[in-house]
């Protein structure tokens, strides 16, 4: 449980940060240059940062439901 808890704590620094250098490179493409490059790059960060999320959470998930099934198994 413990290793799940630093993952999830890791998962969320590295991909929040990622997800706010896309916003803000987005932001400074569209808006500020309109040089579609920046855009793009931007809005690639940004959603390559939210899918790393989401199977890290599903990682976690399944592992941990996983460990809970032969937990159970072994007090049977």
């Amino acid at each position: 449980m413990k290793i799940n808890k630093k993952l999830l704590k890791g998962l969320s620094l590295v991909c929040g940060t990622l997800i706010t250098i896309g916003a803000i490179m987005f932001i400074y493409g569209y808006i500020v240059s309109a040089t579609p490059i920046v855009t793009a790059i931007g809005i690639g960060l940004a959603e390559g940062a939210a899918f790393i999320f989401i199977m890290g959470l599903f990682l976690v998930a399944v592992e941990e439901n996983f460990h809970g099934k032969k937990h159970k198994q072994q007090q049977s």
